[in-house]
C-alpha cells in the first residue's frame, strides 16, 4: 500500500529503488549452471607456471587444453580465474612477495591478450555499437594486479560479444574523468576486491553518473566483494551485479535496455 503521508518517499522508491532491484536481480532468473572450477592443485600448478619467467610454458599449457577440445571460455573461467584467486591468496598469506605475485598476475593478463583473437573467434558476434568503461573500486592499491586481471578478462568477454571497451584503472586519475566527459559509454563497471570502502565506491558511482556525457549511464559492479553479497549493489547505488563473466555483456545489455525504457 502506498504511504500517502510521504509522497516524496513513495516517488523515490518508485523511481530509484524498485528499478534498481529489478535490474540487480532480473538477470539471475536466467542464470546458467555453475561452471566447475579447477582443483586447488591445478590452480596452484598453473600459478607456478606464471610465477616463473618462461611464458612459453604457460601458453603451451593453454594450447594443450585447446588441442583436447576445451574452449578458451572454459579455460579462462575454470583455470585462469582460480589461478588469479590463488595468486591473491599467496600474497595475502605471505607465501610469495608482492612483486612476484604482481608479475604473475601481469602474465595472466598477457595470456588473455595473446589468445584474444582466438577467443573472439569462438563467438562470431556482430558489433553492437555499445561501449563500456571498466575501472576499479576504491581499495588496497596493492591488489591492483588482481583487479586489473579482472578488468582485462571482463574486456575480453565484452569484446567477444560485440562491445567496444575502455579500461581506466584509477577513478582518481584525470584520465577517468576525461573519458567519462568526452566519450559516450553505455555502462561503467567497477571491480571491487573488498567491501571495506563501500562508501567511497558509492561516492565514485555518484560521480560517474554526474560527470558522464551519458546521463542514463548504467552502473555494474563485480568482483569478490559482491560475489557472496550481491545485495550490496543497492547500498552503493549500482544497477546490477556481474556474477558470471561469461554473461557479463548480456547483463550489461539488460541494464541498458531497462534504462532506455525508463527514459
Amino acid at each position: 500500500m502506498r504511504n500517502a503521508r510521504h509522497p516524496e518517499l513513495n516517488a523515490t522508491i518508485e523511481a530509484e529503488i524498485i528499478p534498481r532491484l529489478v535490474m540487480a536481480h532480473a538477470p539471475a532468473l536466467e542464470r546458467m549452471p555453475a561452471i566447475i572450477a579447477a582443483t586447488e592443485q591445478e590452480a596452484a600448478d598453473f600459478a607456478e607456471l606464471v610465477l616463473g619467467a618462461d611464458d612459453d610454458r604457460a601458453v603451451a599449457c593453454i594450447q594443450a587444453h585447446r588441442d583436447h577440445g576445451e574452449t578458451l571460455e572454459r579455460i579462462y573461467l575454470e583455470l585462469l580465474v582460480p589461478t588469479a584467486n590463488h595468486l591473491r591468496h599467496l600474497w595475502a598469506d605471505d607465501e610469495r612477495d608482492f612483486a612476484d605475485v604482481t608479475l604473475a598476475l601481469w602474465r595472466l593478463q598477457q595470456l588473455l591478450r595473446h589468445f584474444s583473437p582466438a577467443f573472439c573467434a569462438e563467438l562470431a558476434a556482430v558489433p553492437t555499437g555499445l561501449r563500456g568503461l571498466l575501472t576499479t573500486a576504491p581499495g588496497d592499491r596493492r591488489e591492483m594486479g588482481h583487479m586489473m586481471f579482472g578488468l582485462v578478462l571482463a574486456g575480453e568477454f565484452f569484446r567477444r560479444d560485440g562491445w567496444d571497451t575502455w579500461i581506466e584503472p584509477d577513478t582518481a586519475d584525470r584520465g577517468f574523468l576525461h573519458a567519462l566527459r568526452t566519450q559516450w559509454f553505455n555502462v561503467v563497471e567497477f571491480f571491487a576486491n573488498s567491501d571495506k570502502k563501500l562508501d567511497d565506491l558509492a561516492s565514485n558511482i555518484r560521480m560517474a553518473r554526474r560527470e558522464s556525457s551519458n546521463q542514463d549511464i548504467g552502473v555494474l559492479v563485480c568482483g569478490p566483494a559482491f560475489t557472496e553479497r550481491p545485495e550490496l549493489v543497492l547500498l552503493v547505488g549500482g544497477d546490477g551485479v556481474v556474477s558470471d563473466p561469461s554473461r557479463e555483456a548480456s547483463q550489461a545489455r539488460h541494464v541498458v535496455s531497462l534504462l532506455t525504457e525508463r527514459r
